[in-house]
């Protein structure tokens, strides 16, 4: 009788014991967690490491390890230390969770946990920002989630993750998805809309979906067709989404440099600039917005007066030999008609590289062209052309020949010779000479002297009464 009331007694005791054992587990494990999610990743180290691992089941003890492990980095990353050590151990203990399990149906909680630590640790850790490194950290991470039953945590967990990828904790102000190449795959966005139930979720969703398609590519197969339908679902929210002015920007650009595809007469697939929807994307934005709301303000701004305002430029793509045919290119924007008038000018005595006589070589400027004067000249030719857009601020652009051709008859000047080793018009000759002149000599060296006014010699004056411009 004795014995039995012992063995009762004993057996109590234990069980006693192992109940103490397991509240006072649950008692940590509880304000543990409690201080990780407020962040405070030291005192929630400091709570596990307190746990007696020998008296808890595998699975509780393999917790328990990842937290140490997954906190210990994490607090270290929250000060200023450059020691290395912290972060190298828990690599290694976390890279042991996931080698230890083999079958993937022994895949669990703390294996899911550990990538998506490792993912964190490489994508968020101040100086990594490794996404290839990251990325099939996060990715074994989500499958795991996309496969459990608790649909209504693991939608949080899978979202979570992904907004993260998309939008690291640590980025700074200059940030934009993508900026370090990290896009996320389409079918997994893709995943993450269908399970979205929260209007901001799937305003955020459909702008990586539109900016994954946009940045990645992958043809009209890809999906670069459908960039201007995504953009729009994620501005369906407004402007109470925290990512209406990203979606907002970046579709105007989007309008203003790709636009819309459309089929040609031929059958071929050809992208098209909306300038007409860029501007008022652009104009929506700055409306919608004052500065300093939103960082995409005078980008806005600047936009709309390059899409709005006249513009000309001139080019030439390289030098020409006398008796060759002459030509440049013409590059306008919102103007009606060009007029052009060539003049006869004297380079050595009438260039000018310096705005004073008492000025020093190599103070020159590039505003020799506008001190020469046309007054009292006649054009040695004037024509005039006129320009249909066949689309609203659809810019312009022409190659033009210029018929007369330059004969041969300039001789060397020895004093040029000297100074750079370049041929030197010596007599008045056209417009046409000096501007083979000074691109040969451009072409050898001697700076400021190229560029469209070198190509042309005019200048450009706008009229608003008459609404085209004049060049002369």
């Amino acid at each position: 009788m004795k014995t039995i009331i012992l063995s009762i007694c004993g057996f109590c005791f234990l069980l006693f014991n192992a109940l103490a054992q397991q509240a006072d587990y649950a008692q940590l494990k509880n304000q543990a967690e409690a201080q990780y999610a407020q962040g405070s990743y030291a005192r929630a180290n400091e709570l596990y490491s307190k746990v007696d691992k020998s008296k808890l089941t595998p699975a509780e003890s393999r917790w328990v390890e990842f937290r140490l492990a997954d906190s210990s980095w994490r607090a270290q990353a929250a000060t200023q230390t450059s020691d290395t050590t912290v972060y190298e151990k828990a690599q290694k203990q976390l890279e042991e969770l996931i080698r230890v399990v083999e079958k993937e149906t022994d895949r669990d909680l703390v294996w899911t946990e550990a990538h998506e630590s490792l993912g964190d640790f490489f994508w968020n850790l101040r100086g990594q920002m490794n996404w290839g490194t990251a990325w099939p950290h996060y990715q074994q991470a989500l499958e795991w989630w996309a496969g459990q039953s608790d649909i209504n945590r693991a939608r949080d967990r899978y979202l979570k993750i992904i907004f993260k990828a998309a939008h690291p904790p640590n980025a700074d102000a200059n940030y934009f998805y993508a900026y370090y190449g990290n896009y996320i795959p389409l079918d997994v966005l893709e995943n993450a809309l269908k399970i979205s139930t929260n209007a901001n979720d799937n305003s955020h969703l459909n702008f990586l979906i539109a900016m994954t398609m946009r940045y990645a590519g992958g043809g009209y197969e890809g999906g670069r067709y459908r960039v201007p339908d995504q953009f729009e679902d994620a501005l369906k929210a407004g402007k109470q989404s925290d990512w209406y002015d990203d979606a907002l920007f970046n579709y105007a650009e989007w309008m203003n440099s790709v636009g819309t595809v459309r089929m040609l007469e031929d059958g071929q697939l050809r992208e098209q600039p909306d300038y007409v929807k860029a501007l008022e994307l652009y104009r929506r934005l700055v409306k919608e917005f004052s500065k300093g709301e939103t960082r995409y303000y005078d980008l806005a701004q600047q936009q709309i007066k390059n899409i709005t305002e006249a513009s000309l430029a001139i080019g030439v793509s390289n030098i020409f030999l006398p008796n060759s045919e002459l030509q440049f290119a013409l590059n306008t924007r919102n103007v009606n008609r060009v007029d052009f008038a060539i003049y006869k000018f004297d380079m050595p005595r009438e260039v000018r590289f310096v705005s004073s006589p008492e000025a020093e070589d190599g103070e020159g400027d590039a505003s020799w062209l506008q001190r020469i004067s046309t007054s009292g000249r006649s054009p040695v030719k004037a024509w005039t052309k006129t320009i249909n857009d066949s689309q609203a601020h659809e810019p312009f652009a022409e190659q033009i020949r210029i018929e007369r051709r330059v004969s041969a008859g300039y001789q060397q000047s020895p004093v040029s010779q000297e100074r750079s080793g370049a041929a030197e018009a010596v007599h008045p000759i056209g417009l046409e000479r000096a501007l083979m002149t000074v691109a040969a000599e451009a072409a050898r060296g001697i700076p400021d002297v190229v560029g469209a006014t070198v190509l042309v010699g005019c200048i450009a004056q706008w009229s608003a009464e008459r609404q085209h411009l004049a060049i002369r």
